[in-house]
């Protein structure tokens, strides 16, 4: 048997992962605890293939981060690094940069691919996941192509608008 955790605060990401677990997945046990700081989701496995769920685990995972982190990540790359654009502005570079990621991810499904690795190399040596501090320092690679793609819509956008 085989057992995982996954802490945060986020009720909203709490009941995604209990309704993604009661529907998608078997020979899984789920309970979930309010410790001091986390609510925790244990994630307990009956079966005897670690391989396949430590695979759906990191599939769960990575949509968790796709569906959650994803764009307040991009929101605040543009924050912190175009803070002289109007709100407006920073709206519709969120809203390309999100476009466009979505366009490479639909024909090259990297991002999925690597954030399921790093998933699951990181539950082969850890029981336990922060979400928050995974995305924050464990999935950085990733999102350097965030900045870039950021970084390249906000040139075009300064560009356009001088040309107007």
């Amino acid at each position: 048997m085989k057992s995982v955790c996954l802490k945060t605060n986020n009720d909203e990401m709490i009941n995604y992962i209990i309704r993604k677990l009661e529907n998608g997945f078997e020979n899984v046990v789920v309970s979930s605890k309010k410790f001091k700081i986390y609510k925790n989701i244990i994630i307990h496995y009956e079966d005897k293939n670690e391989k396949f769920f430590l695979l759906n685990v990191s599939s769960l995972v990575s949509d968790i981060i796709e569906d959650f982190y994803e764009e307040k990540i991009l929101d605040r790359i543009i924050e912190n690094n175009y803070c002289y654009f109007e709100d407006f502005e920073k709206e519709v570079i969120l809203k390309i940069s999100e476009k466009i990621i979505e366009i490479q991810e639909s024909s090259l499904q990297y991002k999925k691919e690597i954030l399921k690795g790093l998933v699951y190399e990181y539950f082969l040596d850890n029981k336990v996941m922060i979400l928050d501090g995974f995305v924050n320092f464990r999935v950085r690679t990733i999102f350097r192509s965030f900045r870039l793609c950021c970084r390249y819509i906000c040139y075009k956008f300064c560009f356009w608008f001088a040309m107007r």
